[in-house]
């Protein structure tokens, strides 16, 4: 069974010691930082990096096969100044994806990386991770954010990289639940194909999170469900979505622990 994995600064070492392996979905988050304070981000961040060797290495010996590749997965991608490097590194090994090679952002930064290179090195998919259309919304979510950055770079790099598939992923929080319309409306403005929507969790024995704001973030049963059938009945035909609730994000979750014991 091909394998759906991470490979951060945390796992790297444990990674590396296993043997070759065929892999689904490979998540690579080469470096463990990000610009954004998302209110229900759970994962604690510092300044560590995958060497750019080290990573090479793990291309060549620890992969059998990969059907896609992510850039970026629970830190910001765009952080680390050797994103195209990167890149270029995963599309020229000896096991490029063979099905979708996507990078996962924030887009406040994405300006600062040659989208020509990226082009070249045959992305397939740019995801964009985004709470809300409405800016007062978005900041409330994800301290640091600037919409009119995403707004720009988000544009500007659909006319460098026209063939690339954007996806806007958010989570849906209390807050941002109502706003849901009108953040696929701004999405498809863009020629946003896809939408991922998933359901605010909550780890009450985190020491990263906010614990004075989450409790009040957190969904009731159902709400979820319903924004899901106002979004379909609005937009259904119009573009791509994937809604995950908390069941599905368990189930997930589970399966993420089951395959990295493998």
């Amino acid at each position: 069974m091909k394998k759906d994995a991470q490979l951060n600064v945390h796992n790297f070492a444990a990674m590396r010691a296993q043997p070759p392996e065929e892999f689904d979905i490979l998540r690579i988050d080469s470096n463990n930082d990000c610009n954004v304070h998302c209110v229900y981000c759970h994962n604690h961040r510092s300044k560590d990096l995958i060497p750019i060797d080290d990573l090479s290495a793990f291309l060549e010996h620890n992969i059998v096969s990969v059907d896609n590749f992510q850039v970026g997965c629970i830190m910001e991608p765009t952080l680390d100044a050797r994103l195209v490097d990167v890149v270029s590194l995963l599309a020229g090994s000896k096991a490029p994806a063979k099905q979708s090679f996507m990078l996962q952002t924030n887009g406040i930064l994405l300006h600062m990386h040659d989208h020509g290179k990226i082009r070249a090195a045959g992305l397939t998919d740019l995801s964009v991770s985004i709470d809300a259309a409405d800016p007062a919304i978005h900041k409330a979510l994800r301290g640091g954010t600037s919409m009119a950055k995403v707004h720009r770079n988000v544009a500007e790099f659909r006319k460098s990289c026209p063939s690339v598939k954007v996806t806007f992923i958010a989570t849906v929080t209390t807050l941002n639940i109502d706003s849901m319309s009108e953040l696929v409306q701004f999405g498809l403005s863009l020629g946003v194909e896809k939408f991922v929507l998933r359901e605010v969790f909550y780890h009450p024995s985190s020491n990263v999170v906010d614990h004075s704001r989450m409790p009040s973030l957190v969904l009731q049963e159902n709400e979820f469900g319903r924004m899901k059938e106002q979004v379909l009945d609005q937009f259904e035909g119009r573009a791509e979505f994937l809604f995950a609730d908390i069941p599905t994000l368990e189930r997930y979750t589970v399966k993420m622990r089951v395959d990295s014991l493998r």
